[in-house]
């Protein structure tokens, strides 16, 4: 989704990510603290937050707000903003979830290109998972030998990832009767 959901307490920072968005196709709207956050993100999920860490006047801060938003839901990329982080703010975020952490003041083109990445990171492990559950629901297992089995595993593998360059398969030889119970070992 391209509805950016931007959250910092001063309104000129929000008004200038959002037109930088909007000029590129993204339909940002804003929250100015986390109670606005919080409601904006239960009225419609967006696609991604943007998410300052000092929230002058908030309730709760970036970082708080990013743990609540991960419990209900994990698979929303946040990226994490501020012109007052160390090193140890940005751990810390990526820690809990964070996507990325951008330090202000910050080029459109970093912005944008982390936008980019957090976003399609997103959509590609949303289509891996679904990709999986159609192939093992539709996957058909004939006969019990080992090597029957380790076409079958295989053949479910590349169903899973073929949609996407980004992901590679193991060749066949690297398949083992060790790792047939470990899916994980052989997709991935």
């Amino acid at each position: 989704s391209k509805d950016v959901l931007i959250v910092d307490d001063e309104v000129a920072i929000r008004e200038v990510v959002g037109a930088i968005l909007e000029d590129e196709g993204y339909r940002p709207r804003g929250a100015g603290n986390s109670t606005d956050a919080l409601k904006e993100i239960e009225r419609r999920r967006p696609g991604l937050v943007l998410l300052d860490i000092w929230l002058e006047g908030s309730q709760l801060d970036g970082v708080q707000i990013l743990e609540r938003v991960k419990a209900l839901y994990p698979d929303l990329p946040v990226i994490m903003f501020s012109g007052h982080g160390t090193i140890e703010t940005a751990v810390a975020a990526i820690k809990k979830g964070a996507y990325d952490f951008i330090e202000k003041p910050f080029k459109s083109d970093r912005l944008l290109l982390a936008v980019e990445r957090a976003l399609e990171a997103t959509r590609l492990r949303r289509e891996l998972q679904e990709l999986k559950q159609i192939a093992f629901d539709e996957a058909e297992l004939i006969g019990s030998s080992p090597a029957s089995t380790l076409r079958s595993m295989y053949r479910v593998c590349v169903m899973a990832t073929r949609p996407s360059k980004a992901l590679r398969m193991p060749p066949m030889s690297t398949i083992t009767p060790a790792n047939v119970h470990h899916p994980d070992r052989i997709c991935m």
